[in-house]
């Protein structure tokens, strides 16, 4: 059984806010580096366990919200960074992470409760979603 079992919308079915849902096909077109992440991102989210990774020079810990793709098809991962800080010198809060630039990626064996956290899942500023909490 695949992971993305999506739903589509029906015809007679009313417009409605929120992700665009992402293909096994788009999932397929991606490179096996980035499938690989994506697949340990959905297994944490699956156990809503925190991930930490390499990232711009600098090791993050982050809870996982969502993972999907943009518009010109990168993936990309949506969460609440709680350790680590940026370039721009950002530490704690709401990031985009792209998958492909996720080095070392693994389990940081510690659980985060989705409701301690101020996500909006109408608006995952992610174009097209393979997952989301």
């Amino acid at each position: 059984m695949s992971r993305f079992d999506f739903r589509r919308k029906m015809s007679w079915e009313k417009d409605w806010e929120g992700p665009r849902p992402a293909t096994q096909d788009e999932f397929n077109e991606l490179g096996d580096f980035s499938k690989t992440n994506i697949e340990m991102i959905l297994d944490a989210m699956d156990s809503m366990q925190l991930l930490v990774f390499r990232y711009d020079e600098s090791d993050r810990v982050v809870a996982p919200f969502v993972v999907g793709i943009s518009s010109e098809g990168n993936p990309l991962m949506r969460g609440f960074q709680l350790e680590g800080v940026s370039r721009s010198g950002k530490g704690r809060g709401w990031r985009v992470f792209q998958v492909q630039m996720m080095d070392g990626l693994r389990n940081h064996h510690d659980f985060f409760k989705p409701e301690d956290f101020d996500f909006d899942s109408v608006y995952p500023w992610i174009y097209k979603v393979f997952a989301l909490l």
